[in-house]
């Protein structure tokens, strides 16, 4: 495995690290590898670190590239979704470097990281955020999304930190709506994985229902997982849970291995 990491803004606080499998001969697309774009959560305060590498391995194990993403935090929208874009545009730039296959590319979130790579599913062709990246609106379309426990909704069970760091202490309805994930899904939406707990109580499972039913609504692809139990920001589970000998980590650990099946069907794997 070849560690890469470069910077994505000229302060050089926000910047990727690349995971990239070594090139071995016999293994099938090995030379142009699936990838993922990791957007760890924190409440778009701060990126947590294992919602990133950790996640990173999983993928790596299943024959994916990574890319764990540590974006500018603590500031307005859109400034957060402008790093996600750039980094998505400069890695499906450098794919040839990368070995990696440009049409193959899938975003994943967790919690606040969700909502920023459900922005970047959902809004990759708004006409402000090409201007800006400066290309065109289809180099910035994720291939598919992966959405763990995310943040979706400023108006159904609401995460008041997430959305009052983007827009502010006392945000307008209509803002909250504008950045409500449910709200922006199109046909043109890619296929999206969602997967949350019924019980976390610090981001709501209802975000991730209304997501899965926007995206039914407009016919995109989409598959939900709501796990019975687990506490927000289970991450990879590996982290023991003090119930019934870890039986919750095994059941929701789950996720892995059925989002790498999505993935691979949607992006012909």
């Amino acid at each position: 495995m070849t560690v890469k990491t470069f910077s994505i803004n000229s302060e050089k606080t926000a910047f990727v690290r690349a995971y990239l499998p070594d090139q071995i001969s016999d293994i099938e697309y090995c030379e142009k590898r699936p990838s993922v774009v990791i957007f760890p959560g924190g409440g778009y305060t701060r990126v947590s670190d294992r919602e990133g590498e950790p996640i990173a391995f999983q993928y790596l194990a299943a024959g994916y590239a990574a890319f764990v993403v540590t974006y500018t935090c603590n500031a307005r929208f859109p400034a957060p979704l402008i790093d996600a874009a750039y980094t998505f545009y400069k890695i499906r730039l450098r794919a040839e470097e990368f070995c990696i296959d440009p049409n193959k590319i899938a975003v994943l979130g967790c919690s606040a990281g969700g909502h920023l790579a459900g922005c970047l599913a959902t809004m990759w062709n708004d006409i402000s955020l090409v201007k800006t990246i400066g290309c065109t609106a289809e180099e910035l379309r994720p291939n598919a999304a992966v959405l763990c426990y995310p943040v979706i909704s400023g108006v159904t069970s609401p995460h008041e930190g997430s959305f009052n760091v983007l827009l502010g202490d006392e945000p307008s309805r209509s803002d909250l709506s504008r950045l409500s994930l449910e709200n922006r899904v199109t046909p043109k939406t890619p296929p999206i994985f969602i997967w949350a707990t019924a019980n976390d109580d610090t981001v709501s499972a209802h975000n991730s229902l209304v997501m899965a039913k926007a995206c039914i609504s407009n016919k995109i692809p989409v598959e939900l997982h709501l796990f019975d139990e687990g506490p927000h920001g289970i991450s990879t589970c590996d982290k023991p849970i003090a119930h019934n000998d870890g039986y919750v980590n095994q059941h929701v650990r789950r996720w892995i291995e059925l989002s790498v099946e999505f993935l691979n069907k949607y992006m012909n794997v």
